[in-house]
């Protein structure tokens, strides 16, 4: 072969591997840079005499970020926050004949992005010190309204991400430092209403990833120092019908929920600060149905459950913080006779919680890396003081200082 040829082949192969490491590269880049210290606020007030029915939503973000990818993308970055962010919805009303529906939604720094293809995150998350995410449904009603639902839900910082093929390679680390607050207010002391629902959560430190036919690998280093509060205070004279209100509370949340790809969850979650999950109902009547109250807190929360291929777990989970939960039903005043319906009340404190699922039919395997460490208090309590008539009380106070689940299930 003469030395031209063997030049040529040469230097066609050198081309053809720097066109390879040039299509193996994303091909989307974002840099994310965004800095936030100021007060941001949103406030939806409406008050009504009678009407058929009201809606109303309020929701704030310091700093936010959202993206549909078709092609590969790198998202890199940071996102601080040293200031204020606060949601509240308030309504008020004498009579509504139909439903209220209130909603407030309050983030410091967050993230989210649907995937079609192979995504990479690099992300910095600073809720400082200082820093306050509240959000607030408050309503008050003086005669009448037949349904009620209240949602709040507050975080310092979250990322969410939602794929379908591709490969997610998340490199994510949150910091929060400040309050956390999270509450639905119902006043009807002199009113009737058919049926309540009451949906209260707030986090420090969250990540939300799910996927079809994608492999999502994550790697965390979650810390919150600050304090986090949900909780529900929830009044009325009759409620009809039934009554649901669950409050939730965590300092770090992880979740990897997958079908029919590899999933991948690692690193670590501390948390120092206070965590309180808190539900509070007093209801004068209640004639029918059942009353449902629960409040869940935990310190750190780690979860993966894949369908269809193997899965890991192995978070290192500290919580040296104060973790509660709290509920509380009262019934049979304002001159009531007591409670006709039934009551169920639930309350549990978790210091570190971390969880694996895998498909039973399939022939996969999880592998768990489990390390837990609490020296934190934790406390649940649940109280329910009912002097009517009541056909079945069920009432539970559960807590754990380290809690880890691995098991198997259908697809299904």
């Amino acid at each position: 072969m003469s030395r031209h040829a063997q030049a040529l082949i040469v230097g066609t192969t050198a081309a053809m591997l720097i066109s390879a490491a040039s299509f193996a590269e994303p091909t989307n880049r974002v840099t994310l840079n965004q800095t936030n210290s100021g007060a941001n606020a949103a406030s939806d007030e409406v008050t009504v005499g009678v009407g058929e029915s009201v809606d109303s939503t309020a929701m704030v973000q310091a700093n936010g970020a959202t993206g549909f990818v078709t092609d590969w993308t790198s998202v890199t970055g940071q996102q601080a926050f040293s200031g204020s962010a606060d949601a509240v919805s308030r309504v008020e009303a004498d009579d509504i004949w139909s439903w209220i529906i209130s909603g407030a939604v309050s983030q410091g720094n967050g993230m989210s992005v649907q995937s079609l293809s192979d995504l990479d995150v690099d992300l910095t998350q600073d809720a400082a010190a200082g820093s306050r995410v509240s959000a607030l449904s408050d309503l008050r009603v003086a005669d009448y309204t037949a349904h009620v639902i209240q949602t709040s839900v507050a975080a310092a910082n979250a990322v969410e991400i939602n794929a379908a093929y591709g490969s997610q390679d998340i490199n994510l680390t949150p910091r929060a430092g400040g309050e956390t607050y999270a509450g639905a207010r119902l006043d009807a002391e002199n009113a009737r209403i058919e049926d309540v629902a009451a949906a209260v959560q707030a986090s420090g430190n969250s990540l939300q990833a799910s996927g079809y036919e994608a492999n999502p690998i994550a790697y965390i280093d979650q810390s919150q120092t600050g304090t986090v509060t949900a909780e529900a205070d929830i009044t009325a004279r009759d409620v009809r019908w039934g009554l649901t209100a669950a409050t939730e509370a965590a300092g770090n949340t992880a979740v990897i929920t997958n079908d029919w790809g590899y999933a991948h969850l690692q690193g670590t979650q501390t948390n120092s600060g206070d965590v309180t999950a808190r539900t509070v109902v007093n209801l004068g009547e209640f004639s029918n149905g059942v009353a449902a109250i629960s409040a869940h807190g935990v310190g750190n929360n780690a979860l993966v459950s894949n369908i269809g291929a193997d899965a890991y777990s192995g978070i290192g989970q500290v919580n040296t913080g104060a973790v509660t939960g709290e509920a509380q039903f009262n019934g049979g005043h304002n001159g009531g006779s007591g409670v006709g319906g039934g009551i169920v009340a639930s309350s549990s404190a978790i210091g570190n919680a971390q969880s694996g699922y895998i498909c039973a039919d399939c022939p996969v395997g999880l592998t768990a890396n489990i390390n837990q460490t609490n020296s934190g208090p934790v406390t649940a309590r649940t109280q329910v003081n009912s002097p009517g008539y009541t056909p079945f009380i069920s009432s539970s106070a559960t807590a754990v200082g380290n809690a880890a689940t691995f098991s198997t299930r259908t697809p299904n």
